[in-house]
């Protein structure tokens, strides 16, 4: 949100047993004084002994990897909604709905337009799309991977998008700030990253953290208000970095995007009250939602790939 505005002016064990078996030479005596000796017999069976049979192995079955959605056709895929930031898609789940897990990874579309689902079910029928651009600044799109449903080819994937699911409907009426869907794993291209950001809305921190849980970086920001506040509670994702010298508050800093919204304002600035990290010279104030930091926070931040998940607190 902030005095942002959207840079298109748009308004996404065995054991094994062995027997050992030892042969006798017999020599046998015949006729007077003269010796034969006779060749190896085979051994006759003990009966005082049980034969050690060899046991009956059977196989282990291998499992057959559970089904995932069949790949929609591209005529299918034009029909569906587009996820971008203005875009509200009812079908899209919220944290009361799924529980996201940090997993340290992050996946890029492999395809102009990817399918999205409500459910990881094989006969789950796609809610929406997500590009492989974001939308209105045509940079690489990615997205932070909040859990993963084994299955074939990889599975699915739970996935942030940069839609809201519904706007919120007036004054004590609050909106999910940030949605996910499932998606095919074998849509995406998926890397591990050591980096993931964390906003702390009590305190009005902004920090990042590694997967040891150390923090690499850390300052105080200025958020929002209690009528314009800046999400909480909340698991998002850096949707996009990048300068724009039309908003000249930031003064050529980098405005790092989120996939999350207000979850109380419908629409701040010409789009759906995004939130951004940004800078702002006023070192005093409150924003309108937005995470105001300063211009090395901001560098900071940019340093990141896109996809980079964050919660906020």
């Amino acid at each position: 949100m902030d005095e942002h505005r959207d840079p298109g002016g748009r308004t996404m064990r065995r054991r094994t047993w062995t027997a050992t078996a030892v042969a006798a030479a017999c020599v046998v005596a015949v006729g007077v004084g003269v010796a034969v000796t006779v060749g190896n017999a085979p051994d006759a069976p003990d009966p005082t002994r049980a034969s050690a049979a060899e046991p009956t192995r059977t196989p282990t079955p291998t499992p057959t990897p559970a089904a995932v959605p069949a790949a929609p056709s591209q005529a299918t895929l034009a029909r569906l909604p587009l996820a971008y930031h203005d875009a509200v898609v009812p079908q899209l789940l919220d944290g009361s709905r799924v529980h996201p897990q940090d997993t340290w990874q992050i996946a890029t579309p492999t395809a102009p337009l990817v399918a999205l689902y409500a459910s990881p079910r094989a006969d789950a029928p796609p809610v929406a799309t997500l590009s492989h651009l974001v939308s209105t600044i045509d940079r690489p799109a990615a997205t932070a991977v909040w859990g993963r449903s084994p299955g074939a080819d990889g599975g699915m994937l739970l996935v942030s998008t940069p839609a809201r699911n519904r706007t919120p409907g007036g004054v004590g009426d609050q909106a999910p700030s940030a949605t996910f869907a499932w998606a095919r794993a074998a849509d995406f291209t998926v890397a591990d990253v050591d980096r993931a950001i964390r906003v702390d809305v009590a305190t009005s921190t902004v920090s990042v953290v590694d997967r040891a849980g150390r923090t690499l970086a850390s300052e105080r920001a200025r958020l929002g208000t209690p009528d314009d506040p800046t999400p909480s509670d909340t698991a998002t994702y850096v949707e996009a970095s990048y300068v724009d010298t039309r908003v000249t508050y930031t003064e050529g800093n980098p405005i790092i995007l989120t996939g999350a919204h207000s979850p109380s304002i419908p629409s701040y600035g010409g789009n759906a009250a995004l939130t951004a990290f940004h800078y702002y010279p006023d070192p005093t104030g409150s924003s309108h939602g937005c995470v105001r930091i300063s211009a090395e926070m901001t560098r900071t931040l940019a340093a990141l790939p896109v996809g980079t998940a964050i919660r906020f607190v």
